[in-house]
């Protein structure tokens, strides 16, 4: 499975070189799948060639790579359509489950969306297409004619699998911008192809049944395309979850989530932090700097637990958390702007200046992620 992933991810694995300035890496899962496919596929191996003992399982070693090396292309057409097109790759990750490309931002516009979902089960139509021509000049019964029938039909199932309409798959990509391009919103695209992959993970175990149940298939060959229709699901699942999530978000702002605050100097006690607070009516205490910035916000209960009799003496800078750099907000942020400026700096909390670069606010992190859930 093979699909392109709009959303940053670290990497681990083996670094296995570039594509222009795209690293790629080998994730330690692939071996698995290696040693999996090269048992599965040595019994074909002795029916079509007269070998047997360990060049058998040599040659189905040979296909397994193969198809590491078909997945790559597809990814790295992916990865070359997506620079052509204004939106640079971050990496490609060949796995488990065959591969992705991962980027830092989604593509700019529908049409450059499609066009970099559509050159990826392309480019295994073009293998799937030279395998099969070359096969005319292999010699019957031949490793050379098994490999090659192999390569073709499994760039054939690769690129016809990973076109149907449904995300996180290439053809969920197409979906995804051809109803942006029709609705002029990229979430509410992104949440069709998402229940659009749902149904496609659904029609995979269904299929698997019915080729159980009519011979079509052996029960090895359902469990695994049980298998794929739950990571479908799960991705699909995904992504609708990460589309709904930025449509709450678009509506998220500043002015409407932050908790009324008051700023004191630093040389202000607990029990002068706290009138004050109560004659502005504010809910936070921000504590100021010698120079009059935002440097840490009163923690409630902490100033709470200190004793009545102590809280003159006490000062407000003993019972705040400090605040790290960035973490300092201006009104009228809101929607991705808010979201981008809270990733740039993370923290707990954050000072909030009005207009006039005086404190107006506190915005509690947990708040914004209460609002945004879905």
């Amino acid at each position: 499975m093979s699909a392109a992933a709009e959303l940053p991810q670290a990497q681990s694995g083996i670094r296995l070189g570039r594509v222009g300035p795209v690293p790629v890496y080998l994730r330690p899962s692939w071996f698995l799948i290696a040693v999996v496919m090269t048992a599965l596929f040595a019994p074909t191996v002795r029916v079509w060639v007269d070998i047997d003992g360990p060049a058998t399982y040599a040659i189905a070693l040979a296909f397994a790579l193969i198809l590491l090396l078909s997945v790559f292309v597809h990814e790295a057409a992916h990865a070359v359509a997506a620079a052509a097109t204004g939106t640079p790759a971050t990496a490609i990750v060949l796995d488990l489950w065959g591969g992705h490309t991962a980027f830092d931002a989604p593509s700019t516009s529908p049409a450059r969306a499609v066009i970099v979902a559509v050159v990826g089960p392309l480019s295994n139509l073009v293998i799937a297409f030279g395998a099969d021509q070359a096969m005319a000049h292999a010699e019957y019964g031949s490793v050379a004619r098994l490999l090659l029938a192999a390569t073709a039909t499994s760039n054939l199932v690769v690129a016809v699998f990973n076109a149907l309409p449904g995300l996180p798959l290439d053809g969920g990509r197409v979906v995804e911008g051809v109803v942006w391009k029709i609705s002029g919103n990229r979430l509410i695209a992104a949440v069709f192809a998402g229940n659009a992959g749902r149904v496609v993970a659904v029609g995979t175990v269904a299929y698997a049944a019915w080729a159980v149940a009519t011979g079509e298939h052996q029960l090895s060959s359902a469990i695994w395309l049980v298998l794929v229709g739950f990571l479908l699901w799960r991705g699909a699942g995904q992504a609708v979850e990460a589309a709904r999530w930025n449509i709450r978000a678009e509506k998220a702002l500043i002015d409407d989530l932050l908790q009324p605050a008051v700023a004191v100097p630093s040389t202000a006690t607990v029990a002068g932090a706290l009138m004050s607070a109560a004659g502005a009516g504010a809910t936070a205490v921000v504590v100021l700097d010698v120079y009059g910035r935002p440097a840490a916000i009163v923690d409630e209960h902490a100033a709470a637990g200190v004793p009545a009799a102590r809280a003159a003496e006490v000062g407000a800078n003993a019972v705040a958390e400090s605040l790290p750099d960035g973490a300092v907000l201006s009104t009228g942020l809101g929607g991705q702007s808010l979201i981008q400026a809270l990733q740039d700096a993370p923290s707990a909390r954050y000072a909030v200046l009005g207009p006039d670069e005086v404190v107006v606010g506190v915005l509690d992190w947990e708040d914004v992620a209460r609002f945004v859930a879905p």
